[in-house]
């Protein structure tokens, strides 16, 4: 699929809103746990761009003990932001404190390996099936939740060249929450940044 010169200009003024600072202590926080190279590992295990380590950024500013504000589903946490819904179905152990705005060390969600582990094969899942290979749709799945995201992509056509986020976009903006389109940008312009940190 051709990406929209709209698409471009808007990834560009999303680098332009990137603070700095904020870059700069997330992954400084990352190098000095050596998170890169154990995070991106893990991804490309699962056939996972390498560019998906800028989710934990956005997530969590790279703070594998942070604490997500409280959700209808309870509290996300750890680096990759799981809701105990998820975190269990992908194998992970709760704490005792997953009901509290906690640091829990008795919670795996907090383990590096095992959360980085669970998120992965979660994504994974996301791109194989509804999403069928976009990126930009798994990004947009793993924010607004897959269930809500799949009942739109349903009706997108099949063909995996017409199914990514501009169409998706362009059928339903409406439906999709500004919080989601910022979040994929973030991501894309995070990434792009790591890739060329001149910008």
């Amino acid at each position: 699929a051709t990406v929209p010169r709209a698409f471009v200009d808007e990834v560009r003024r999303y680098i332009s809103q990137w603070k700095a600072q904020d870059l700069q202590l997330g992954l400084t926080r990352a190098n000095a746990q050596g998170l890169g190279l154990e995070v991106s590992g893990i991804l490309l295990q699962h056939h996972l761009p390498r560019e998906f380590f800028y989710l934990a950024l956005q997530e969590s500013k790279l703070d594998a003990r942070a604490v997500g504000p409280a959700t209808r589903l309870g509290y996300p946490k750890g680096l990759w932001q799981l809701i105990p819904s998820t975190a269990q179905a992908y194998g992970l152990r709760l704490g005792p404190l997953q009901g509290d705005p906690a640091w829990d060390p008795k919670d795996e969600r907090y383990d590096v390996a095992k959360a980085t582990e669970a998120a992965a094969r979660y994504l994974e899942d996301i791109y194989t099936t509804d999403a069928q290979a976009s990126g930009l749709l798994v990004m947009a799945s793993y924010n607004m939740g897959e269930t809500r995201v799949v009942s739109l992509l349903r009706s997108l056509p099949q063909s995996p060249s017409e199914r990514n986020f501009w169409t998706l976009l362009e059928k339903h903006r409406r439906q999709i929450p500004n919080e989601t389109y910022n979040y994929v940008l973030r991501v894309v312009s995070a990434a792009v940044i790591g890739t060329n940190p001149r910008l």
